[in-house]
């Protein structure tokens, strides 16, 4: 059995309170996540995320995962504009997809 590996040159993600950041780094290492998502569906990714979005817990694995979940959903054509930026990504809230645009669900809505 072929496995290839792929090994990106991406950003330093960093935890803050209710996201990731991401930092501008030249650092290569491989993400074990990247591959796990590239054949997800828009709705599996956001059950991910929805799976993951309320943990308090930080590790360097964790890293990783929101690192590759994050350009997941920058690979498709869905509107994220509600959680990622150029910075990074919101975890503030769920998220729920809409056509073709995704929202975070705040409380109350």
């Amino acid at each position: 059995m072929n496995h290839n590996v792929k090994i990106e040159i991406m950003s330093l993600r960093l935890i803050f309170m209710g996201g990731i950041r991401i930092v501008d780094s030249e650092q290569e290492y491989e993400n074990e996540y990247t591959a796990r998502f590239a054949n997800d569906s828009v709705e599996e990714l956001v059950d991910a995320f929805n799976s993951d979005q309320p943990s308090q817990g930080w590790v360097s694995a964790r890293g990783r995962f929101l690192g590759a979940l994050r350009q997941a959903f920058l690979d498709t054509d869905i509107d994220c504009t509600s959680f990622i930026s150029e910075e990074g990504m919101s975890l503030s809230y769920p998220i729920r997809l809409e056509g073709k645009i995704i929202f975070q669900v705040k409380e109350n809505q």
